[in-house]
């Protein structure tokens, strides 16, 4: 049985919380493996602006410097935390891995904000062996133990990728990808060249470019099937989480050879 992974926002956090246990508690009914990555954006804002610590974006990614690094680890885990709570509460048995020590992290010149050099899949493999759910705080460690931040997304994706998932999740606060967005103009079934041609066409804001390239890289490393919808919707997280194929209008689902695969 393939992996599950499913990334949920930080801006969710608390109004996701029926819809993503019971799509965790029908996966894991049919055997299916659950990992979860999560978020932390908001409340890592809110530590930053109590602390008087202002930090740009750069193409939707956060400039993280040392002082501020300590307000990022420590609203992970609380955001860690509290959705491990939630999901216990629940009946979903969990492993809380807060510490870092999952993403091996790369320094890409922009101070504590990282990249994602590994991943560290033994403690993940572990937790679900036992019969976890593991929720994993998206920053990570250098080979000196040096802490950076990383953009939950790609994190999620790569995760995807060194578990050899069969389908990764992105619950958000807005129904999918659009193709435009003023328009109104959602992506249902894409593909990886539509995605990457209105990447390059400039077509998303800056919050969702790195959540398209987390998509495309997911696509392109192995990972059969990436959904985007809306972590409120109990209907979408449903069928993203369990593959429905029934569409009923409801995300933005990109497969890539998923003739004859099951979860």
């Amino acid at each position: 049985m393939g992996v599950i992974v499913i990334k949920l926002g930080g801006s969710l956090q608390g109004g996701a919380d029926t819809a993503l246990a019971g799509a965790v508690q029908e996966a894991r009914r049919r055997g299916w493996p659950v990992v979860l990555v999560h978020g932390g954006g908001p409340r890592i804002s809110k530590r930053l602006r109590d602390a008087g610590i202002e930090l740009p974006f750069v193409n939707g990614l956060r400039q993280t410097t040392d002082e501020a690094m300590p307000h990022v680890m420590a609203a992970l885990a609380e955001c860690n935390r509290d959705i491990a709570e939630t999901l216990a509460r629940r009946g979903v048995p969990v492993a809380a891995l807060a510490d870092g020590e999952i993403v091996v992290a790369k320094d890409v010149g922009r101070l504590r904000t990282g990249d994602v050099a590994g991943v560290r899949v033994d403690p993940i493999q572990a937790a679900v062996s036992s019969g976890r759910v593991p929720v994993i705080a998206p920053f990570g460690r250098d080979a000196a133990g040096q802490p950076y931040n990383i953009n939950a997304d790609h994190a999620a994706s790569h995760i995807a990728r060194a578990l050899g998932a069969t389908r990764l999740v992105f619950l958000t606060d807005v129904p999918g990808i659009y193709r435009d967005f003023e328009a109104g103009d959602l992506l249902l079934d894409t593909t990886p060249d539509e995605l990457e041609d209105l990447l390059q066409a400039g077509a998303f804001n800056t919050g969702m470019i790195p959540k398209v390239n987390a998509v495309l890289h997911a696509v392109r490393h192995g990972v059969r099937e990436v959904w985007v919808v809306d972590g409120r919707d109990p209907e979408a997280v449903q069928m993203a989480a369990l593959g429905t194929s029934e569409r009923r209008a409801r995300g933005t689902r990109l497969a890539v050879q998923t003739e004859g695969v099951t979860a």
